[in-house]
């Protein structure tokens, strides 16, 4: 008798364990059910500021020679550009390098070539045109290109734009996902942003050797109208379902 009592036992107590391993694994499984939902926006916006290209190139029988001359003619373009008031100016690409004219027969050295690639910024549209007289004036070899962009503040207060309008944009996704499933969102489980982007577009790429004339003309021409940037943004949000 004590015997099936044991045994009677131990089934009880199976029984209950698996009871309660259900009632766990139900609880644990309601809580484990995520929704997945992703949300897009662009925000636009005039450019704020512009960006001069200027590109000075000099080629000499030796790399010294190519540097000094270079750099004088630097110096130069920078002067004249400070006397007129404009002071937003950064090298973004400096390089010395031999080169060379291919034939049939093989190549032959022309020289050293220095290439110093200036950035003018300025928030001033109406300066673009001087910018690049001034350059050219001063020695420049040409304007590799005029573009329109945002300023960082600029930058900032779009991102935050963008990004509020994406992550309201995933929670009416995940809302009507929800419903469709006969479900109601819970807490958010995670939110990562996936990306958030802008581009700067150049208005003018310029043609090497380009009269100054028709440089400064087409630059009017753009600036009247000038194109909006667009900043995109997007966030993956993962909620909780009840």
């Amino acid at each position: 008798m004590k015997r099936n009592y044991t045994g009677v036992g131990l089934i009880v107590l199976a029984v209950v364990v698996l009871v309660v391993a259900v009632m766990f694994y139900g609880k644990l499984s309601g809580n484990d059910r995520t929704l997945n939902a992703q949300g897009t926006a662009t925000v636009k916006s005039l450019p704020d500021e512009v960006s001069v290209y200027v590109n000075i190139e000099t080629l000499k029988d030796t790399a010294e020679e190519a540097k000094d001359e270079n750099s004088r003619i630097t110096e130069n373009v920078q002067s004249f550009l400070r006397t007129a008031g404009i002071t937003n100016v950064e090298t973004m690409n400096y390089n010395i390098y031999e080169d060379f004219d291919w034939t049939d027969n093989g190549r032959k050295s022309r020289g050293y070539k220095a290439v110093n690639v200036l950035k003018v910024k300025t928030t001033d549209f109406d300066l673009v045109g001087k910018i690049i007289d001034i350059s050219i004036n001063a020695g420049a070899t040409n304007i590799q290109s005029v573009n329109f962009e945002l300023s960082d503040s600029k930058q900032a207060e779009l991102k935050k734009q963008a990004l509020a309008k994406a992550s309201e944009d995933a929670r009416l996704k995940a809302e009507s996902m929800a419903a469709g499933l006969g479900a109601r969102l819970g807490k958010i489980k995670s939110v990562s942003d996936s990306s958030y982007n802008y581009r700067a577009y150049p208005m003018l790429d310029m043609a090497e050797n380009m009269a100054t004339g028709a440089v400064k003309s087409a630059v009017e021409d753009v600036i009247i109208n000038p194109r909006e940037l667009e900043v995109n943004a997007n966030v993956n949000v993962v909620f909780a379902l009840k």
